[in-house]
Formats: structure tokens, C-alpha cells, sequence
């Protein structure tokens, strides 16, 4: 009897204690060795933001300012019409607080991991100057650097005016172009160098693209694109339909745009116009679709909707800054051959 008594006293001491369901849970956590308590906590951390955004984009349309779609989506580029007054949407507004939608800016952190990335790698110390510059030195580097910007250098314009600038300006001739303005995109192409090759395949003084080459041979009726006569004859031949195409522009603008179109394709360039048309701009104007030229990228899903209703045409460009860039060089170029070579 007292040793039946003792197993149950024993038995009853050894009886674990019933734990809460909090203390279970953290048990399990510990013995989860191969994952930090930090990873877990992240996981809820970012499940509950992408929750959180997800219910505020479906209701965003409510703070958001109504825009209808343009009467003539489908087109690459709508007929001009200058909207009345009474008729003007506050564009600005409504595309800064498409800009603060929180979808958005989740997606731009994303798509600027890059910059998050240089800010942590960066080295503190490049902040500090190692020397002491006075104000002199500073005015004197300022002058300098004025100076530099007024220099302009021909390269080899002389060599290759004197070896074909008889082409280069009967075929300009032809087609009512400056032949100056051909130099400078020669200059911008391939820097005088007639069997330049770049890394998309296009090649000599205009880098013409093989697909276009052969489609400009059979037109032209030429042996081939890539000697540089051939190659001069085609590009110029080429940048001047371009040219056609935006005739319409007017002068000044219509080399632009053309430029642009020879540079990234008359596509991005059109889908660039559709938005300047869409936001009430003057979509001929250079400078107007040189800014919408940015919006094409990724980060501007709301506008591409509103557009076209997805996507652009031409798919999303990214490398916007290289056909601004080649328009201002070139540019800048024929300004300075027009004072340098008579016409």
C-alpha cells in the first residue's frame, strides 16, 4: 500500500506541465537552428506590407483623379488636336499621385536596388578632400573648365571631306539635307572611321545595321552596304526618309526626331509621341517627346495603361539617355561645322 502510494506521488511529480500555446510556438522557433529569428520576422514583416499594399491599390482609384483613355488608342501616333481650355486635365497632379501610390514606389525601390546598393558600399572617406584648395585654385579650375567647354575639335572632318566629301555632299544635295549635318552624324556613328564595327553588328561611317543594309541594297540597287561609298549612300539615303517622316515638324524639329528614329528606331520614337499627345503637349516638338522618351521605361505602368492599355507598341525602353545624348551631340556638332565649312 505505501509503495502504491509512493509510484503515484512519484508519477505525479514527473507529469509534465501543460505549456501555453505561446511557450510551444517560441520552442519550435528555437529549434528552427538553420533559420534566424530574423528571417522569420522579415517573412511576416513583408507579407503583411505587400497585403497592405495590394488592399491600397485597389482602392487608389478612389483618390486618384479620373483620365479618360484617348479616343484613338490604337494608333501609333493620333492626329494633333490642341485641347481647349475648359478641356485641360491637371496632368501634373494626377501623374504625382500616380508617382505616390505605394505599388509604385515598392517598385521603384526595386528597380533602384542599385542605388541602395553604391549608398551602403560606398567608402566614407571619399567625402573628404585630401588637400585644402582655396578659392583661387577653385576659380582658376572654373575657368579652365569654361575654357574646355568652347574648344571644339574637327577630328579627321578634313581627311574625310577631302577623300569623300564630293559624295557626301551631291548625295545631301539630293535630298535637300546640309551636308554638314551628315558629317556630324558621321562623326557621332563611327568617328571618320569607314570599317567601324560596334557591338550590335552595325557597320562603317552611317553603322547600318546588316537587316536595314540589305533592305536599303535592294532598294538602292547596290552591291553591297559595307564598302564606304556604299555605305555613305545608304545611310544618308535612309537618315533623309526618316526625315520625310517627320516633315511635318517643321524644320530644326523634323532633323531631330529623325535623328532619334535612326538612333533607337522610329517605334520608341512614336511611342515617346503618343504619351507627349496624351499628356496635351505638342508631340512634334523635340524637347516635349525627349521627356516623354523617359517614360517608356519600367515604373510607368499606370501611364503605359492608360495609353495603350498595357504596354508600349514597341515593348519598354530602358536605354532612354542614348538617343537624347546622340540628338545633343550631334546637334551641337553641326552648329559648330556650319561655322567652320561654308555650305
Amino acid at each position: 500500500m505505501y509503495l502504491n502510494l509512493l509510484k503515484t506521488e512519484r508519477k505525479i511529480e514527473t507529469m509534465p506541465e501543460r505549456k501555453s500555446f505561446y511557450y510551444n510556438i517560441m520552442a519550435v522557433i528555437r529549434r528552427l537552428r538553420y533559420f534566424p529569428k530574423i528571417m522569420i520576422m522579415t517573412a511576416i514583416v513583408i507579407t503583411i506590407a505587400i497585403a497592405v499594399t495590394y488592399l491600397l491599390r485597389q482602392f487608389s482609384d478612389i483618390a486618384s483623379p479620373k483620365i479618360e483613355i484617348s479616343s484613338n488608342p490604337d494608333a501609333i501616333i493620333p492626329p494633333y488636336d490642341v485641347p481647349k481650355e475648359q478641356d485641360r486635365i491637371d496632368y501634373e497632379g494626377y501623374f504625382n499621385n500616380i508617382s505616390r501610390e505605394p505599388l509604385t514606389v515598392l517598385t521603384g525601390y526595386l528597380y533602384r536596388w542599385q542605388n541602395l546598393f553604391d549608398i551602403f558600399a560606398a567608402n566614407p572617406q571619399i567625402g573628404y578632400l585630401k588637400y585644402n584648395i582655396s578659392q583661387n585654385t577653385l576659380d582658376q579650375l572654373e575657368q579652365k573648365v569654361q575654357k574646355k567647354e568652347h574648344e571644339f575639335f574637327k577630328g579627321s572632318s578634313d581627311e574625310i571631306i577631302a577623300e569623300y566629301g564630293d559624295v557626301i555632299k551631291d548625295e545631301s544635295k539630293y535630298y535637300k539635307l546640309d551636308w554638314r549635318l551628315v558629317l556630324s552624324m558621321i562623326r557621332q556613328e563611327s568617328a571618320f572611321t569607314s570599317n567601324a564595327v560596334s557591338r550590335a553588328g552595325a557597320y562603317g561611317f552611317m553603322q547600318i545595321m546588316p537587316g536595314t543594309g540589305s533592305s536599303l541594297e535592294q532598294r538602292l540597287n547596290l552591291e553591297d552596304h559595307t564598302s564606304p561609298v556604299n555605305n555613305l549612300i545608304a545611310g544618308i539615303y535612309y537618315y533623309a526618309l526618316l526625315v520625310g517622316r517627320y516633315n511635318q515638324a517643321g524644320d530644326t524639329n523634323k532633323y531631330k526626331l529623325a535623328l532619334a528614329a535612326y538612333n533607337c528606331g522610329s517605334g520608341r520614337v512614336e511611342d515617346a509621341m503618343s504619351i507627349t499627345y496624351y499628356m496635351g503637349k505638342d508631340y512634334l516638338e523635340w524637347d516635349n517627346v525627349a521627356e516623354a522618351l523617359t517614360m517608356l521605361g519600367p515604373g510607368n505602368d499606370s501611364l503605359h495603361i492608360k495609353v495603350w492599355g498595357g504596354r508600349p507598341p514597341n515593348g519598354l525602353f530602358t536605354n532612354w539617355k542614348e538617343p537624347v545624348n546622340y540628338v545633343d551631340n550631334i546637334m551641337y556638332y553641326w552648329s559648330e561645322y556650319k561655322r567652320i565649312y561654308k555650305p
